[in-house]
């Protein structure tokens, strides 16, 4: 019962925060969050126990100041995702990992990770096990302008989710389970059942001795999806 209290806590925090992602846009008098406000940022992911460090409060802010700029979504579904069954339902906005890509990678170096849903039933010929069941949601992000996934890369994202219909929630890795494409995109298949479910990714792509770059360290990405 307390971890999933703590569960329904860090992603409360993570709504709280695509609130005010969402006003953005609609307000014309907002600003985006300044650096001096980093700190902040950075005690308020804690406070919701995520694993986070400076550079994804970096990442927060920078993802902020892309909503309240209107910049506009990426247009991406990942190859290696071979649907011939469903349709997949794309999260509430695109998240960014700051200064992260060697120079001339993406603007600002930042990566842009892109969250998205398929509820099932559904049928993904790439996944191990292509059928999706009712009740089943397989949840992928695709971090724009990284490598390819491998072992050694030692990919530290996960995913948490709530069912606001039956009030159950967990938390899961994510992980390559589909053939490896050049953008990093991992996911897992949850048993959430079925009902309107809110998922919260958060967490890091890219290990910081592979390919000498340091981690990608993603500001939390909200997604509600019918399940």
């Amino acid at each position: 019962m307390n971890d999933s209290r703590k569960m329904r806590g860090r992603i409360a925090a993570s709504v709280a925060c695509v609130g005010a992602l969402l006003a953005l846009p609609g307000q014309t008098q907002a600003a985006p969050v300044p650096v001096d406000d980093i700190a902040a940022v950075h005690m308020a992911l804690r406070s919701a126990a995520m694993p986070i460090s400076t550079r994804t409060a970096e990442s927060v802010a920078t993802t902020i100041e892309r909503a309240a700029s209107g910049t506009p979504r990426y247009n991406y579904f990942p190859r290696s995702v071979h649907l011939v069954e469903g349709s997949a339902q794309p999260f509430l906005y695109d998240t960014t990992a700051a200064g992260c890509l060697p120079p001339g990678f993406g603007e600002d170096n930042d990566s842009v990770g892109i969250a998205q849903a398929i509820a099932g039933p559904a049928v993904d010929t790439n996944l191990p096990v292509p059928a999706i069941a009712p009740g089943q949601v397989n949840v992928f992000f695709s971090a724009m302008n990284t490598a390819m996934s491998s072992p050694r890369q030692g990919d530290h994202l996960e995913v948490a989710w709530l069912n606001l219909n039956t009030m159950q929630s967990g938390r899961a890795p994510m992980f390559q389970e589909r053939p490896a494409d050049y953008i990093v995109t991992l996911s897992n298949t949850l048993q959430t059942g079925t009902g309107t479910v809110v998922f919260v990714v958060f967490g890091s792509v890219l290990d910081n001795t592979s390919w000498g770059l340091p981690p990608c360290d993603f500001a939390p990405v909200v997604g509600v999806v019918r399940a």
